[in-house]
Parts: structure tokens; sequence; C-alpha cells
């Protein structure tokens, strides 16, 4: 009878659904009584991890929902509004999408901040466990804290006050949080992973859980998008020297995407027959599907793009073939790195080893950062280039980026970090980051101000 009610509280916690400012508070349900033991905080901390794949989190619409906002994908649905809005770059405040996204990552926050209470009163885990946990979930926080400042705040610019709403503690029903700037949503999220890299068992390079190489690639990213460039090469050469992770060469990389745990994966998140993600039907779905059964579509643009670059094995994973293709999705595509038609099983990957040559590539600029790109270019197939020129290196790394990391959502932050949005979509510049929910905004109070640009 206790066992059973202690599984339907953490159940109630790790899925229950509300909203950052929801207005039931969320204390209804105590962590001190959920979460009160060892066991229960292992429970808790498998139920962390699933709720980061919720199907509007990383179980499917986070990496695809920016992806028409940067050219790489097009929109298809039954007239879906706020699909159609991020196809045709015109997202306002109340879709739905962009919505069910905030809320997802903000409950893996407070998820989080249940688990890092009641671990202060748990007395039978071993030290080193009880370290281990709390290294994990923070360094979890950190990556929905960050997720959350590339999507929705000002993250190229550390003098600018629209970072994210940090959420470190459980909140009662009398919290109302505001905005913090971008620099100190930068000092949160960076400290919050020096920490945890303290925590977690250096010995333990899990795929599958948030681990030291892990922690250390998402450094070198947020270090990155600072612009903090000895910092980000520095914790990049810290993944790439453990030498635990390899590129795949050309003769492989498919396996990447259609095998599991490859060689160049430091982060991803499992599913299964009984666990599924939604990459599959979002993007794909089976070889005869109609155009309105697909989300999100590979864009003509994309394919323009990797017709420049006739060696890149990653064009391979781009099926814009009528023969394959109903004759609907003309002109537009399949992205094919979420095949997984039988199982519904595409595993999200968060964090690859070919982002850290890419990482250290750019902040070390041509004459130390060429090596780096020319060695990821060899392994997909292409030819080592020859750059004297500073400004053409800098075209060559976004452009590897985006080859790279097409549908995995990370292109639209390339973007925006070198300000080329305008300039590659003809749209304004606010549109390279999602508005806040309107319901976020009321909630509030007002005291969470919106993105310049949207109403």
């Amino acid at each position: 009878m206790y066992k059973k009610l202690t599984i339907i509280l953490i159940y109630a916690i790790f899925f229950s659904a509300c909203n950052l400012l929801e207005k039931n508070s969320p204390n209804d349900l105590d962590a001190s009584t959920a979460i009160k033991d060892g066991a229960s905080a292992e429970a808790a901390l498998l139920g962390l991890y699933s709720s980061m794949q919720r199907d509007a989190y990383y179980g499917g619409s986070f990496p695809l929902l920016t992806e028409p906002l940067c050219n790489n994908a097009s929109t298809g649905g039954f007239q879906v509004i706020s699909l159609t809005q991020l196809g045709d770059k015109e997202v306002t405040p109340s879709n739905l999408i962009v919505e069910e996204t905030w809320i997802a990552i903000y409950r893996t926050i407070a998820n989080c901040n249940f688990l890092l209470e009641a671990l202060t009163d748990i007395t039978d885990l071993d030290q080193d466990r009880a370290k281990s946990i709390e290294g994990q979930t923070r360094a979890l926080r950190a990556l929905a804290h960050f997720d959350l400042l590339r999507t929705f705040g000002e993250h190229w610019d550390t003098n600018s006050k629209f970072g994210i709403p940090i959420i470190s503690r459980v909140q009662t029903i009398q919290d109302q949080p505001v905005r913090a700037t971008v620099a100190d949503s930068y000092t949160f999220i960076i400290d919050e992973l020096k920490a945890a890299a303290t925590l977690v068992d250096s010995n333990d390079a899990s795929v599958q859980y948030m681990n030291i190489h892990a922690i250390n690639a998402l450094l070198a990213r947020a270090y990155l998008y600072k612009k903090d460039n000895g910092a980000a090469a520095e914790s990049a050469t810290k993944v790439i020297d453990s030498q635990i992770y390899t590129l795949l060469d050309k003769e492989n990389y498919s396996s990447l995407f259609f095998d599991r745990r490859s060689s160049e994966s430091i982060f991803e998140l499992s599913f299964d027959n009984q666990n599924r993600s939604a990459f599959n039907g979002l993007t794909y779905s089976r070889d005869e599907a109609l155009r309105t059964e697909i989300f999100y579509l590979a864009a003509t643009d994309l394919d323009a793009f990797f017709q420049t670059r006739p060696d890149d094995i990653r064009a391979t994973l781009l099926n814009f073939s009528p023969d394959n293709n109903d004759a609907t999705i003309q002109p537009d595509g399949r992205t094919q790195k979420y095949r997984g038609e039988d199982r519904k099983d595409s595993p999200a990957y968060i964090v690859r080893l070919a982002e850290m040559y890419l990482i250290r590539a750019e902040v070390n600029g041509l004459a130390a950062g060429l090596e780096d790109l020319n060695l990821l270019r060899v392994k997909r197939g292409l030819p080592a280039a020859t750059i004297t020129d500073a400004n053409l290196f800098d075209d060559a790394i976004l452009a590897e980026r985006r080859a790279e990391f097409n549908f995995e959502g990370l292109y639209l932050n390339d973007l925006a970090r070198w300000g080329q949005f305008e300039v590659v979509t003809g749209k304004a510049s606010y549109k390279q980051i999602l508005p806040i929910p309107t319901r976020e905004i009321i909630a509030s109070g007002g005291k969470i101000e919106q993105n310049p640009g949207y109403y």
C-alpha cells in the first residue's frame, strides 16, 4: 500500500502538467514526501530523464521547431495554424507549439528542483552516489536553462536584458519570476555545469545519462555562445582528448543515425518500442506518407545547399526523389535522420563529437582551426579545404555547421550568433528567437517582459 502510494506521488510530480507560473501551487505535492529515500531518489532521477523525453521537448518538437525559421525545413501538417506560423516565419506569442515547448522545458527544471531539494534530507545513499545524482540533476537543470536561453533569449548579446527566468528552487504560488539578463543567465548555466563536473562520476561515460564529457561538451557550447573563446576551446579539447569518442568515416556515417550510441555520441536520450519518440512521425512517417501527414519537411533551400557539395555524405540523409516520396511532397523532401518507422525509437542526439571539433575550429580561427575543420570535412567525404582568408574560413565553419546539424536545432542559433539571420532569411532579426508565450506573461502579472518585436 505505502509502496504504491510513493510510486503514485513520484509519477504525479514528474508527469503533472503545470506551466512555469501555474496558479495551482506546485507545492501541492511535497518533494520531501514523494522523494524520501535512496530508492525514490533513484526513481526520481529516471523520471527526470523521462520528463526530457516528452514530445514537446527532446522527444520530438524542440530540436525541430526552429528548423523552418532558418530555411532548413518547410512545414506540412493538416493546416495546423501554429505549424504554419513556423513555416512562414510569422510566429505569434499565442503559438501552441512554442507554448508547449516552454512548459515542457520548465517542467523539467521544476523536476530538477524537486529532486535537489529532497536530496538534502536523504541519508541512505552512498555519498558518491548522492553526489552523482546531484551532479546529473544540476547539469540537466543547466541544459534546460540553456535551451530556453538559446530559444527565447538574446543569447548572442551578453549586454542584453532579455535573458530567461532562472528557476533554481521549488516555486510557491507567491513566486512570480522575472527575466534575468543574458549575462546572468550565462553565469547561472556555466556555474551549474562547473559544479556538476565536480560531482558526477568521472569514470562514467554512459552516453544515455549526463556524464563528465557531456558536461564539458555543454560547457564548450555555452562558452562559444557567450563568446568566451579560450574557455570554449579548453572545454572542447577536454572532450576530444578523452579519446573515448571517434568520428565515423564516410562509409559508416549513416550508422550515426540508424544505430544507437555510436562512437560520436556524447549524450543522447534513448527510446524504445514501449517508450517512443515522436521524431519519425514528425519528419518521415513512412515511404508513402503524404505531405499533410508530416510536420517538418526538408526545404528546397537545404537541398540547394547540398547540391553545391556533391561529395558530402551528409546529403544522403535528405530524400528529394519523386520515386521515393509521394508526389505531393515535391518540391520539398524529407530528412532521414529519424528513420524509425517500425519501432518509433529514434533517439535525441543532444551533443555529438563533431560539434566539439567545429567549436574548437571556430574559436581558434583560420590559423589554428583549419586542421579541425578539415578533419571533419574529410570524414564526411569532402576534400580538405585550402583557405587563406579569415572571412572565407568563417563562411566555411557556418556551412559545415549547417551540413552537420540540420534538423538538430542548432542552425538558427548559429545564424543569430553570426548576425546572419536577416541576410539568410530576409526576415527581421527579432524573429531569430521565439516569443515568450502570452499565457506566461499574463500569469506573471506582466513582470515577464516580451521579446522586442513581438506583441
